[in-house]
């Protein structure tokens, strides 16, 4: 059973978005790790929207079984979307998309996954933005977290900067997309980041991988990515748990996108 709800102090919202897939075996650490250490902080509201289905078929992870659709009532959200798969594809114009190219080069099956997976973000990040939070939590149910946010959730209790923490691990040339922990102007742009795609299309020339997506996404409105040392694995349908590469980024990488921001914060500085 779920402590009790702190009746005063800071809001704070944990958003999931995507499809539950492996709920089951990943909800204990979800409790443990993200809802309850959020609760010892302030008042904590639960957010969802996720796609509605009964089978996954994703040759990439080598799923093709049943799934249950209501698997998401086990996290018992205070609001909670419901989506069937596929038609946010024609509202973000996949085909357009996919003809700049196919960063993960499995005829377009990873890239579809990718809109629905910003569609879904976008939404959440709508119902998350109604409440007015004052630390957002941007999680995945399809991960096993391995580490406490309180820590984290605690150092952006009354936070105001531009800044956004992600997982130190894993930035494939861009930023990790797992997770995000940050204050609502951050968590603003960090979902709604679907609506620069033409824009990051136009300007890299294609494809559209989601690290260096979320870095140019980030980079845009000068939000400075700060590395946290939370971990959390993909657990598939099946149960299986993928073995991540928890390897944290270099030093290098860190300077390069601070560089980023920081000249992006200067530009924004002299055009305001």
């Amino acid at each position: 059973m779920l402590a009790n709800n702190n009746k005063e102090g800071p809001r704070i919202a944990v958003g999931f978005f995507g499809i539950t897939r492996s709920l089951k075996w990943t909800l204990p650490s979800i409790q443990e790790n993200i809802i309850e250490p959020a609760r010892q902080l302030g008042q904590v509201r639960l957010f969802a929207h996720l796609y509605q289905q009964d089978h996954i078929e994703n040759p990439r992870s080598g799923e093709n079984n049943p799934v249950d659709p209501n698997e998401y009532q086990l996290l018992n959200c205070d609001e909670v979307q419901l989506e069937s798969p596929g038609a946010c594809l024609t509202t973000a114009n996949y085909e357009w998309i996919l003809s700049h190219g196919d960063a993960f080069k499995d005829g377009g099956k990873s890239l579809a996954n990718l809109i629905h997976q910003l569609h879904s973000l976008q939404q959440v990040g709508r119902m998350i933005d109604e409440w007015k939070p004052d630390v957002v939590v941007i999680a995945r149910p399809d991960l096993m977290y391995h580490d406490s946010f309180y820590q984290v959730i605690k150092r952006n209790i009354g936070h105001r900067w531009l800044e956004i923490n992600v997982p130190d691990w894993q930035w494939y040339g861009g930023i990790n997309d797992r997770f995000a922990i940050c204050g609502s102007p951050a968590a603003r742009i960090y979902s709604q980041r679907i609506a620069l795609i033409p824009n990051y299309l136009r300007d890299s020339g294609g494809p559209l991988p989601a690290e260096r997506f979320l870095r140019y996404a980030l980079n845009q409105y000068g939000v400075y990515p700060r590395s946290a040392a939370l971990r959390a694995s993909r657990v598939r349908s099946t149960g299986e748990i993928v073995k991540e590469n928890f390897k944290t980024i270099s030093i290098g990488k860190h300077m390069r996108s601070l560089k980023d921001w920081s000249l992006r914060k200067i530009g924004l500085l002299f055009s305001s």
